[in-house]
């Protein structure tokens, strides 16, 4: 039973993924999502939101939450504007998504996932050093912007049952992706890396060689085997070739930042040899970190998945029965 958000009563009116996926992970933990009047259609084929033709306006007196990512002039076009809101339901939480935050110089600026995933710094890293950035794909910043809304949503609502007010939650999309691109700075400072693209390794290896994404015989794994113990176990692990008891590949900081295109030159032979799967029980037993790179047309069958019971069916309005993915979670109640 998923039950924390029982008896909370959201009201979504989703112009893109961020406030859909925001809404879809608050259903999951028990909140009952209505989708008013004028959302776009559901990408996430939720069936336990409840659609609605009725306006939002209607639906505020009977709800906890308003979850929107509606610019501020649609928003004011239909009698919600936060400032109104706020003073007619004091306890609503209104949680209000956009990509570059509905405050400051640029709040007014017109701006989608590329934009967020621009200027938050997250495209400078990702790609190629000799191409042009690329965007991280699939909505990830959208995806990321409706993981940190529904979170301070659930933070908000508890508050407000404590303390009976509710509260104005605004959260900026570029604000999100930068502060992971933070984790990169304090990694690029404390080992005094450049930030910049490195193709299909973190930026300088991480600061230790290996840190990426290596080629195999049947696609891709991503090993990361920055320790000491680590790199010992995966020359074990290789068989302990006679080139890694060479000074020049005992130096795992100068193999990350100087020449780390000849260390992959080594490897990549041996990793084309064996399957995924074969890497997989190799690391395994010896304790690397490394693991296999899915395709999604492989994840219905992954072992891990199935054991967990990740994937839904669910039965659309046709009825059609589709393989969906479900919760992230698993929440036990004592």
């Amino acid at each position: 039973m998923y039950d924390s958000m029982a008896g909370v009563t959201v009201v979504e009116i989703a112009a893109t993924r961020s406030a859909a996926y925001a809404g879809k992970l608050l259903a999951d933990v028990g909140a009952t999502v209505v989708r008013a009047a004028a959302s776009d259609p559901d990408p996430y084929l939720d069936l336990r939101k409840v659609e609605t033709r009725a306006e939002a306006t209607a639906l505020l007196p009977g709800a906890q939450v308003l979850l929107t990512d509606l610019d501020p002039e649609e928003l004011d076009a239909r009698g919600l504007s936060p400032e109104r809101l706020r003073e007619e339901f004091p306890g609503l939480v209104v949680t209000l998504l956009s990509p570059l935050g509905r405050t400051g110089e640029r709040a007014g600026w017109k701006g989608g996932e590329v934009a967020m995933q621009a200027v938050s710094g997250l495209m400078h890293l990702t790609g190629h050093p000799d191409r042009e950035p690329l965007a991280a794909p699939y909505a990830l910043g959208a995806l990321q912007l409706g993981i940190s809304g529904a979170g301070a949503t659930a933070a908000a609502v508890l508050r407000a049952r404590r303390e009976g007010q509710g509260a104005l939650v605004e959260i900026s999309g570029a604000e999100v992706l930068a502060s992971y691109v933070r984790i990169y700075g304090a990694v690029g400072q404390y080992y005094d890396i450049e930030l910049r693209r490195d193709g299909h390794r973190a930026p300088g290896s991480g600061g230790r060689w290996p840190f990426g994404i290596f080629p195999c015989k049947d696609g891709h794994v991503a090993l990361i085997a920055r320790t000491a113990p680590e790199w010992d176990r995966f020359v074990e692990m290789l068989g302990s070739p006679a080139w890694t008891r060479e000074p020049r590949y005992t130096d795992a900081r100068a193999m990350a930042m100087d020449y780390p295109d000849e260390v992959d030159a080594l490897v990549i032979p041996w990793l084309m040899e064996r399957t995924r799967d074969e890497l997989l029980a190799l690391a395994q037993a010896h304790k690397v970190p490394m693991a296999p790179v899915r395709r999604v047309d492989e994840l219905t069958d992954d072992v891990q998945m199935q054991y967990r019971d990740f994937f839904e069916e669910a039965t659309t309005a046709d009825g059609r029965t589709l393989t969906v993915p479900g919760r992230p979670w698993v929440e036990t109640v004592a």
